[in-house]
Parts: C-alpha cells; structure tokens; sequence
C-alpha cells in the first residue's frame, strides 16, 4: 500500500524498507531489519492475483467496519461503471500482427534459441528487432500486413516442424490467436487478411474476442456511443450512499471492456449476500436496468433496483405516431393480442431470448396479412407494403415489473430517491483523479481486478 500511494517502483520500495524509518516502523520491523529483495514484491502480486483472495481482503476490511457500525444491512447502494486502460499501447492491425511476431521471436530465442537456426536472417532483424511504430498511415499498409502475415506464418510452422509447440509460452500462444483472428486462407490456399464486409465468410471476431495485444491477451476494445472509446477493461465501483452514515465501498468488480453492464449486477448481489451487506435499495444508470435482472434481485435478494428502463424499441414510439406495442391489448390467459382496430392475433411464440443484452425475452404475436391488408389504418401500423404486424412483448411477469417501473419512474418521490444516485460519479472521479484508477498498473485482468480491489 505504501508502494502504491507514493508510486514508487519495486526496487524503489525494497531500498525504502531498507533505508527509511517510516517504513520500518509502518511494518513493525527492527531498525537494522535488512529488508527483503525487490522481486519478493512481485511474486506477491501474484499470490494476491490468485482465485479469490483480493475480495477476501475486502470482506475483511468490510467485516472489520461493520463491527465498528460504520456499514450496515439494508440501507441504500449505488454502482457506477468507468473505463480502464490497459497497460499497453494503442496499436494498428498492422502495429498488432509486427508486435506479436517480435514479442514470439523474443520469446523464442529467450528459451529454445537453437529452434530459430534456419529462418531468421538479417531482413527478419530489420523488420523486428526492435519495438514497431508504423502511426496509423504507414506507406503500402495492405502489403505490408501479408509480408507480415506470412512471416508469422512461416514460424509458426518452423516451430510446429521442430516440435516446439507444446513448448512454446504466452507470446507464441497470442500470435497463433492473432493470426486465427486477422488472416484466412483462400480457396488456392494463399493468405489473405480479414476485412470488415466477411467476404467468403472471413470477417473480423466480434470485438469481445479481439485480441488488441500480445502482452495482455484479456484486453479488449470498446466504445461507448460516439465519445468514449478504450482499450482495457471496466470496473464497476459500489458503494453505500444512506444520508445516515458515511459512504463505504462495499464492492468493486472489474470485467473486460465489452462486458455489458446489466451482465455485472447478479454477481454483485451475490457478493453482498455473502457479505451480509445486501442494500434494502440498489440506485443505478440506464446501462444495468435489464429487466429480468430486476426481477431477479427483488425474488432472490429482496433489492429494490431503481434505473431508467429502456424505452419502447418500436419506430412508431420513437416517432410519436401510429400504433405502438402499448397501444395493442395482451390477453396472458387466453393467448392472444389484440390490436387498436379490434383484430385478434392467429398465433404467437415464444418467449424468444433476444440478441442484444438490454432486452428482456419476447414473447412474439403474428397477424395474417389477410387482417392487415384491407385495414384502413394499415399505414399507421407497419411501413412495409404487404407485411403483416408482429408485436413482441416480454412474459407477464416481466410485463407488469416492466409497467410498474416505469409508472413509478414518473413520480416526484422516486425522482428524489434516485437523484442520490449521481454522487457515484464523484466516487469515480476521486478514484480516477485521487488513485489513477482508469490506467492499470499491470497486465492481465487477474492483476488489475486484484488491484482495483
């Protein structure tokens, strides 16, 4: 902890135990203690970065002040989320493809440096022996990435001949990925690079499976809207915010960058169950209101979620005009859906889980076009000529938490409530400006969730 808050490196903070009294007194050692070695700080991260033992140093501290009665059960709770840099550079494919072919051949020679006997020549020292910085317009990029391409390529197969490849590390590992995830081979078997409009079914991998590294395969890159955009992860700080009591970090959860938020409030309530410090009301932006989930907190943990709920998706809501999902009737016990004109529904299916994270499983009613057709209001209900209407709408469980919600978000007394919530975002800024929580200290999210905790 001292090593962190005065931002000192390892073997700054070995001579600091050696030389300072502060120190020696901070850690209840002997004046003529000698100390220890710089890389016993290291091997404990690792230990601290091992399965859980980060969060069981904070159900520590947690148990320690809720003794004290400075936290308690049942009082109200925010989370807020922030982006996370990863302790790497922001690389081009190009940049990315040269890095993982330097980063393999240094791992290679460290170890079994007789394996690149035969391929690596004085062009290969040229390309690669030294850190790349091509800057995103580097002169015939397009060549340049299967010249690349087909270095990488030839030494993995140089090492997969010589039998290295059960022997082969970390870096070797992320080039054979990296090479998975840029380049395919065409129909005549040469290498071809993947480009965006999957021609011939070699498109890029989604941005949750990207590698953007080779030094840290766990980082992923992710954009919010049209102003936020990062390479990292997300963490997602929690914190008590009763108008009694002081405000106590009770959780903090690190995911990768493309984790969708509403993906982290489960497991956030199943650590403060275990902690005993589940809130009595959970205060949270739009990003964490799935619907199932507030459903589930309110059954499973008796958590009040309070969030902005998406709107209607429907282009006529986002309009204001024609008929929207809420202005068609659903009849639970009989099975069908009524629609404005008074035309029943011939069927529905479902419920149907939907493919973005925000939007709870629909349940889907089918009109006939032989209803929709000769309707006078046609035009009103669905803009393509000849289409019937189809209308989805979560299970009923779902549906009256989904109404319920929204009726509530529209009075006086739950905008109050909920105006607490925007003290998380000072929370975010005093770790963010106070403890450089947005730029990790290591690679690899084992150590950045072990050191956000």
């Amino acid at each position: 902890m001292l090593q962190f808050l005065l931002g000192l490196s390892d073997r700054q903070a070995a001579e600091a135990v050696r030389c300072r009294i502060d120190f020696k007194d901070a850690m209840a050692m002997e004046l003529g203690d000698p100390g220890f070695h710089h890389s016993a700080l290291a091997g404990f991260r690792d230990r601290l970065a091992e399965g859980d033992r980060a969060d069981r140093l904070l159900d520590l501290a947690l148990a320690r002040l809720k003794e004290a009665g400075l936290v308690r059960e049942r009082t109200t709770q925010r989370t807020d989320s922030t982006h996370v840099l990863a302790a790497v550079r922001d690389l081009t494919r190009l940049e990315l493809v040269s890095e993982a072919v330097r980063a393999a051949l240094e791992e290679v020679a460290d170890a079994f440096p007789h394996l690149l006997d035969g391929l690596v020549d004085e062009d290969w020292g040229l390309r690669y022996g030294r850190p790349v910085r091509l800057g995103k317009n580097p002169t015939k990029p397009k060549t340049r990435i299967l010249t690349t391409g087909n270095d990488a390529a030839r030494l993995l197969e140089h090492l997969h001949r010589h039998g290295a490849g059960r022997a082969s590390g970390p870096r070797v590992q992320a080039l054979r990925q990296i090479m998975v995830q840029n380049y395919h081979h065409d129909a005549a078997g040469h290498l071809r690079r993947r480009t965006a409009d999957k021609e011939g079914g070699a498109g890029l991998p989604p941005s949750s499976r990207a590698i953007v590294s080779p030094y840290d395969t766990s980082a992923r890159y992710a954009r919010h809207g049209h102003i936020i955009s990062w390479k990292g992860f997300s963490a997602h700080p929690t914190e008590t915010c009763a108008p009694d009591g002081p405000h106590v970090i009770t959780d903090v959860v690190t995911t990768a960058a493309t984790t969708h938020d509403s993906q982290v409030l489960p497991g956030i309530h199943i650590r403060l169950a275990r902690r005993e410090l589940l809130p009595a009301g959970h205060l949270v932006d739009a990003g964490y209101t799935f619907l199932p989930h507030l459903g589930q907190a309110a059954r499973e943990h008796q958590v009040t979620v309070s969030g902005p709920l998406r709107g209607n998706p429907t282009h006529q809501h986002r309009r204001n005009e024609g008929f929207a999902r809420d202005d068609f009737h659903i009849d639970y016990d009989r099975r069908q859906v009524t629609c404005p004109k008074g035309q029943v529904s011939a069927g529905r299916h479902g419920p149907y889980p939907t493919s973005s994270p925000t939007a709870a499983p629909l349940i889907v009613a089918r009109f006939t076009k032989g209803q929709c057709r000769p309707c006078p209001a046609r035009a009103q209900c669905t803009s393509t000529a000849g289409s019937a209407r189809t209308v989805g709408f979560p299970p009923r469980e779902l549906h009256d938490l989904q109404l319920r919600v929204r009726a509530e978000q529209q009075t006086p007394e739950w905008k109050t409530r909920y105006a607490v919530r925007s003290g998380g975002e000072g929370t975010v800024n005093e770790f963010a400006h106070g403890h450089s929580m947005r730029r990790c200290r290591y690679r690899g999210q084992g150590r950045r969730t072990s050191s956000t905790s």
